[in-house]
């Protein structure tokens, strides 16, 4: 799997909050990049955390094979994770 960051205006936001595999509540969403407008999710703790409708955010996509997943970021802590930060565990 390949992380990547682009950004990306959000466009919509669901009312609606559903369980991912663990558990873990999001909502699903659009946003536009670069003119064209893709399905995301964001994790419904964020969405708490305050999301505006026209607002410019990062955007995480993670290429798993053939598929690319798309979630919205606002944390201004969090960082993404990619497996250079984690090389050193593995060896």
């Amino acid at each position: 799997m390949e992380n990547l960051i682009l950004k990306g205006v959000l466009k919509t936001v669901s009312n609606e909050t559903k369980p991912n595999v663990n558990g873990t509540l999001f909502r699903s969403c659009t946003v536009d990049i670069n003119g064209t407008v893709y399905f995301a999710k964001v994790w419904e703790k964020s969405f708490q955390n305050g999301i505006k409708v026209g607002s410019t955010y990062d955007v995480e996509g993670i290429v798993d094979g053939d598929k690319l997943w798309l979630t919205l970021l606002n944390g201004t802590k969090a960082v993404v994770a990619t497996p250079e930060m984690f090389a050193h565990l593995t060896v």
